[in-house]
């Protein structure tokens, strides 16, 4: 079976499983659970240490309590791996110090067989910017099934082909599922330039406009490390339906656990129909 062990527990975020535990429940204690303005698609969380990001992130997390759903469908940025596409662990479990969580092996096997869509076993292994959303969807769905994918790519045209396969995979499921957008935003600025910078990609995504979003990104008028979770995860949110994005929280390092000179951007939002 193939088994994907934490890699940034006890950096990140606690190993131990009582204080990781207690931590996830502060942080979504301490955020307001937004009333949305639909039914929700997806949701875009920021992927950093917990003391930094944590309390941004229980903004769109808090939405899944008590929501029903059972599948939690998860795009996150490649820092380490380079290639084409997206790599989707296909079956077996991820590991977290509060238990198991199980990949859809039906699911996962079917996202295998897309044109878009391989297993590299390398672009999952070190990467954190999956792992850190487990131990959120773990306290808030308590059991649910993983679909993980790793998206290599920002060019839109490849983002909307791996949007289109996961929808083909996707349109007829049964259950209550929910797709978690991973990425961070500016990084390294001063904190005023890091918030003009975060304000043009808020604006953009509240438009809604994928191009407008995407050629904002590639000429850097705006930053996201997940480029290609936001434009697959975007592109798949429409195909679905999707007519809105409601943002629930934002605020960077300097707000939350670190000084003012460099700083990276967090957001939580969420996508509706």
């Amino acid at each position: 079976m193939l088994r994907r062990s934490p890699v940034v527990a006890g950096s990140f975020y606690p190993s131990n499983p009582q204080r990781l535990s207690g931590d996830v429940d502060e942080f979504l204690k301490s955020a307001e659970k937004k009333k949305l303005g639909g039914e929700l698609v997806a949701l875009i969380v920021p992927h950093a240490g917990y003391v930094y990001s944590g309390p941004v992130a229980a903004y769109s997390f808090a939405q899944l309590a008590g929501s029903g759903v059972e599948l939690a469908v998860v795009l996150a940025p490649s820092h380490r791996a380079r290639f084409n596409g997206a790599s989707i662990w296909p079956s077996g479990v991820f590991e977290t110090p509060l238990g198991e969580v199980p990949v859809d092996e039906v699911i996962g096997r079917e996202l295998e067989k897309q044109p878009h869509i391989k297993f590299i076993k390398e672009a999952h292994l070190y990467e954190h910017s999956l792992e850190v959303q487990l131990p959120f969807l773990q306290k808030t769905l308590g059991h649910f099934s993983l679909v993980p994918l790793i998206i290599g790519t920002v060019e839109p045209d490849a983002c909307a082909a791996i949007a289109d396969e996961l929808a083909s995979v996707l349109r007829n499921e049964a259950r209550k599922y929910a797709v978690v957008i991973s990425t961070d935003l500016s990084h390294y600025f001063p904190y005023e330039r890091a918030n003009a910078l975060d304000g043009i990609f808020i604006r953009k995504l509240e438009g809604f406009d994928l191009a407008a979003l995407a050629k904002s990104l590639a000429s850097e008028e705006s930053q996201a490390c997940g480029e290609g979770p936001v434009l697959t995860g975007l592109s798949f949110a429409k195909m679905m339906g999707a007519r809105e994005v409601q943002v629930l929280k934002y605020a960077n390092s300097g707000d939350t656990a670190g000084g003012k000179d460099q700083v990276v951007g967090y957001l939580a939002a969420a996508v509706v129909k």
